[in-house]
This record gives structure tokens, C-alpha cells and sequence, in this order.
């Protein structure tokens, strides 16, 4: 637990000392790579070939480099929904054991992976694209040298939320944590983690947002936070049935107590989408 606290703050300082200090195209640069190693722990998993890792690798830089060129607003758009639309079913899936899933993965979980986690790097960078005063620019694309639309604030509360997500529903599901919710997918989860995964981090952002920034917290706002905390959970299952079906317990180990950067990545998987809706859609 203590390797997992320590690795947990030293990337939270990370990221807010990047938040604060960096300019966009830096931290673009530095999602990117996040998502590119996390791709590439992914293939790992499924025992892919060497072949196979280049050639789908360099499918995903490609993918990338295209978007970067040819993106439009209405693509933004159509991402984050149809994003939405995908983690709602899969919630589904996981919920009510329909196994759709797991069929999926069998026939080819490395195009899995590479959709779920290009969406989720396309949403990271450009987030604020989706806003409807900005039908005509690209301002808001984190490659962007334009300063004066860097809205690493967005970045912070995400980061934030997803963190305090985590970290209560594994304090609190280590100890008191007794009725376990899905063992068979990932035996570590328990019923008073999960509450606590909702409770905690709604809490400390409406205290920081109503008695510290004096900003209103208004019930839809509270809607949005719970179903981020919620999806922070599905993400999390989402990888751990990955990781089961090629029998695999981690993605990686290069984050200590952790596990592997997909480990990490998981949580953003579905609530960047969300994000994307409740702040600027």
C-alpha cells in the first residue's frame, strides 16, 4: 500500500508541476507517449508478436499524425458521443455478465485496444474542441501554441478526480472493505470501496468548489462527478477482464504498486468522454 501512495503523489506532483509549468504541445507530446506505451503494453498482454508490435504501433502513430491533420470539430464530437455510447454498453456487459466482451476479445483484442485507447488520446488532447463556440477553430487542440486557450485547469480537475477515485476505493476497500462486488473479474473489489470511490471524491470537490473558489455546485454538476467516479470503476474492470482473459495480472511494473502505465490509463478511458459532455457540450 505504501509503494502505491508514494508512486500515487510522486505522479500527481508530476502533473501538476506540468500543468502549471508546461506549455500545451509539451504535455500533448507527453499524453501521446502515455498512450503509445500504454498501446504497446496492451499488445504485451495478448502475447503479440515483435512483428506485430511494430506494425501496429506504427498503425497507431500513422492514426495519430492523421488526426492531428484532418480533425474537425464535428469529429470531436462524434468521438466523445460515440465513446459515451461504447462505455455504456460495455457497463452493461459487465454488469449483467452478457459476455460480449469477452467474445469481442477473442476475435481481435489488439483492434480493441486500439480504438478504446486512440479515442481516449484523441479526447485528452483536444479537450474543449467539443464547445460549440469553436465550431470554426482549433484553438483548443493541446498542439496548439495558442497560450491564451490552455485550459490545464480541465486537465487538473480530471487528473484530480480520477486520483481521489482511485486512491479512496483502495484505502477504504483494504480496510474495511468485506463484500467483495466482482470477484471474478477483479477479486480486490469491495462494495465499501466503491462507496467510498463515490462518496470521498464528492465531497472534497464540493467543499473545494463551494467554500474555497466559491463556485456554485449545482445538482447536474454533482450528476457528472458521480457517473465520473462511477466509469473510473468500469475503466478499471474493462482492463482487469483484459488482463484475465490472456491470464495476466498486471499490464506492466514500471510504476510501483501500481503496476503498468495501461493500469493507470484505465480510469480515463471512459470519463474523458464525460468530461467532454458535461463541460463543453
Amino acid at each position: 500500500m505504501l509503494n502505491r501512495i508514494f508512486t500515487g503523489i510522486v505522479l500527481a506532483s508530476f502533473f501538476l508541476l506540468l500543468l502549471i509549468y508546461s506549455s500545451g504541445p509539451i504535455l500533448a507530446s507527453l499524453f501521446s507517449f502515455i498512450a503509445i506505451y500504454s498501446y504497446y503494453e496492451w499488445l504485451m498482454i495478448c502475447k503479440s508478436t515483435n512483428k506485430d508490435i511494430f506494425i501496429f504501433i506504427m498503425l497507431a502513430l500513422i492514426s495519430m499524425i492523421a488526426f492531428l491533420l484532418f480533425y474537425t470539430h464535428a469529429v470531436i464530437i462524434f468521438l466523445a458521443y460515440i465513446s459515451i455510447f461504447a462505455w455504456l454498453i460495455i457497463s452493461i456487459d459487465l454488469s449483467l455478465n452478457l459476455n460480449i466482451y469477452r467474445k469481442m476479445l477473442k476475435v481481435n483484442s489488439k483492434l480493441i485496444g486500439f480504438i478504446f485507447i486512440f479515442i481516449t488520446w484523441a479526447l485528452f488532447i483536444s479537450l474543449g474542441e467539443t464547445s460549440n463556440s469553436n465550431v470554426f477553430s482549433h484553438n483548443y487542440l493541446l498542439f496548439s501554441n495558442h497560450e491564451s486557450f490552455y485550459i490545464g485547469q480541465y486537465y487538473l480537475l480530471i487528473i484530480s478526480l480520477v486520483s481521489l477515485t482511485d486512491m479512496s476505493g483502495y484505502f477504504f476497500g483494504k480496510t474495511i472493505g468485506r463484500k467483495k462486488i466482482c470477484p471474478l473479474i477483479s477479486p480486490n473489489k469491495t462494495l465499501e470501496g466503491f462507496i467510498a470511490s463515490l462518496l470521498f471524491p464528492l465531497i472534497i470537490f464540493y467543499i473545494t468548489f463551494s467554500y474555497i473558489f466559491y463556485i456554485p455546485v449545482f445538482m447536474l454538476d454533482i450528476f457528472y462527478l458521480l457517473l465520473i467516479c462511477i466509469f473510473c470503476t468500469v475503466g478499471d474492470l474493462f482492463v482487469s477482464v483484459y488482463k484475465r482473459f490472456h491470464e495476466v495480472k498486471d499490464s506492466g511494473n514500471i510504476l510501483p504498486g501500481h503496476g503498468g502505465v495501461l493500469d493507470r490509463l484505465d480510469s480515463y478511458l471512459p470519463t474523458i468522454a464525460i468530461l467532454h459532455i458535461w463541460l463543453f457540450l
